[in-house]
């Protein structure tokens, strides 16, 4: 669990304060399935990322501060739009969804970034979200096509808003995307997002399979079971499960995996380590709770 200090939790509760006022005329039975959609750790990691990166890029505070509200306006209308999509909201959010969009752009737009920027990596992130509808299973079984579509650049992709606000930040101090710290800070970013995002569906495997959600994590144990039989074939969702319950040496593999692109993302970032203390502070904590994964064996298989 992310562990804010003080000022950080100050200016956290500051960008939250500015948005939550527009949930309050929505129905009550509306609102409290809302706040538990909204009150996610990683929506505090993207709000605060422009402090973390402004001793390495420096930026004035009124800017800092636009840029993270900008990001946690088109995360949190990214989240309710994947909610009603999910069923886990009415559409009576979605025009909560819709205004957060439009407040997004006008603050991006007030900062002067560049809405090819912003249209790229939204087109990124819906696409890959489609993708995804698209390969929910209602059978119970997945075909390899659909499994094997779900890269590494799929995930990145699925977490674009989260790119956003690091290149608009690296945009408005002027620095080229080509400069070795850009790129750097990119690689470190993807690292970390795929750290974080396999240790998540290690954790959702059961409710993931219980319905049909397939997902990075589901790839990999796939793809142990099509090379201990010789080659793709389809596969069930209580197989993937039971694989997972039987086999240490397979969640062994996905916590050096974690545990690879900790690493990955810690060289990146140690150049500038002195810069960015709580990035550092940050993958150092997903390290040591990527350790978890080789000891995940408690699913319930789906009934």
């Amino acid at each position: 669990m992310l562990s804010l200090f003080p000022l950080e939790e100050a200016y956290w509760q500051r960008v939250y304060s500015r948005l939550v006022a527009l949930s309050d005329p929505l129905p009550s039975v509306v609102r409290c399935p809302l706040n538990q959609v909204l009150d996610s750790e990683i929506h505090r990691i993207v709000t605060l990322w422009p402090i973390w990166l402004s001793p390495l890029l420096p930026l004035p505070s009124f800017i800092i501060e636009r840029l993270s509200l900008a990001t946690l306006c088109g995360a949190w209308a990214a989240a309710i739009r994947d909610a009603c999509l999910d069923g886990e909201l009415t559409q009576a959010a979605a025009p909560l969804a819709r205004a957060l969009w439009r407040r997004t752009w006008r603050l991006f737009g007030s900062l002067a970034v560049h809405y090819g920027l912003l249209l790229d990596l939204e087109r990124r992130m819906v696409a890959a979200y489609r993708q995804e509808l698209a390969v929910r299973t209602h059978t119970g079984s997945w075909q390899p096509p659909q499994l094997q579509s779900l890269t590494v650049h799929w995930v990145c992709a699925r977490a674009a808003g989260w790119h956003v606000v690091q290149r608009a930040h690296i945009m408005l101090t002027g620095m080229k995307p080509d400069d070795p710290c850009a790129i750097a800070l990119s690689a470190a970013l993807d690292a970390l997002i795929l750290a974080r995002q396999l240790r998540d569906d290690v954790h959702d495997l059961a409710d993931d399979v219980r319905i049909g959600r397939a997902s990075w994590g589901v790839r990999l144990i796939a793809e142990a079971i099509w090379r201990a039989e010789g080659g793709p074939a389809p596969i069930d969702t209580q197989r993937i499960v039971g694989r997972w319950l039987i086999d240490p040496a397979l969640r062994r593999e996905l916590a050096l995996i974690h545990a690879a692109l900790c690493q990955q993302a810690m060289r990146a970032l140690m150049p500038y380590a002195a810069h960015v203390p709580r990035l550092i502070d940050l993958v150092t904590m997903e390290c040591e709770a990527g350790r978890t994964i080789a000891t995940i064996n408690l699913l319930h298989l789906p009934g």
